[in-house]
């Protein structure tokens, strides 16, 4: 694995993290938004100061292919998240009560794409697009095993939640990896990441659900959708992989 600074790696890495994660220690809605939004100000000072033009060393370029991959990855992720709600109810960990009338989820469509666009990015940056910019010469495998295991580890209030919480946040996390690796860039991975937590935060909203099984299965379920993700990705993009093994 070869680093262009570790000083500079590492001390960034810290400042991030340190950024990100102050607000949980606080229940402040106003804080958490500060520090969010200063996260992603912060990147793009820290993406100069490095060497790149602000957030393209992340991966984060306004190429010629940001716009569908960002598109396409939230669909990917409201659909994904979507199918784990429709496996959770089929598998029998829940039964669906009732969902509200659709003018309910686009009224609350423009602040859960605010809310959750910050946290997002930020998480995106710190787990993937920090280590794209400055981890080179390592086989893309273990490039997103160690990606996937720094997202797990960052979810630092989660990690007692058991093997369902660990299972589906890790196998996101490949999923995540495999679109930064195939695309080279962050904005499918962060589309995807985006998509799901918007659908996420609208089904909390929209739909009542009863747990009827297993009060882990709904995660179990989740877990599976990524996984299945997972698979699809891994063959959809099998050349781009290929060539980045070479």
């Amino acid at each position: 694995m070869q680093v262009k600074n570790w000083v500079s790696f590492i001390s960034g890495f810290l400042l991030l993290f340190l950024i990100y994660h102050f607000p949980e220690f606080y229940q402040s809605l106003t804080l958490t938004a500060i520090f969010k939004i200063g996260f992603l100000a912060t990147a793009l000072i820290l993406g100069y100061i490095q060497g790149w033009k602000g957030l393209d060393g992340f991966g984060l370029a306004f190429n010629n292919k940001w716009g569908w991959d960002l598109v396409k990855g939230l669909s990917i992720g409201l659909v994904v998240f979507t199918v784990s709600i429709f496996l959770s109810i089929g598998m029998g960990f829940e039964k669906l009560v009732s969902i509200q009338p659709v003018d309910v989820f686009f009224n609350a469509l423009p602040l859960t794409l605010l809310m959750t666009f910050f946290p997002s990015i930020a998480e995106d940056i710190l787990t993937r697009g920090y280590l794209l910019g400055h981890i080179k010469i390592i086989r893309p495998i273990f490039w997103v095993l160690l990606s996937a295991t720094l997202y797990v580890l960052n979810h630092i209030w989660r990690l007692t939640d058991g093997l369902p919480v660990l299972s589906y946040l890790f196998l996101l996390g490949l999923v995540l990896g495999v679109c930064v690796i195939a695309r080279k860039s962050l904005w499918l991975a962060f589309g995807i990441h985006w998509g799901s937590n918007i659908a996420f935060t609208l089904s909390g909203k929209g739909i009542d659900l009863k747990t009827t099984g297993d009060p882990m299965g709904p995660t179990w379920a989740l877990a599976i959708s990524w996984g299945l993700l997972l698979l699809v990705l891994g063959w959809w993009y099998k050349s781009d992989l290929k060539k980045s093994s070479q």
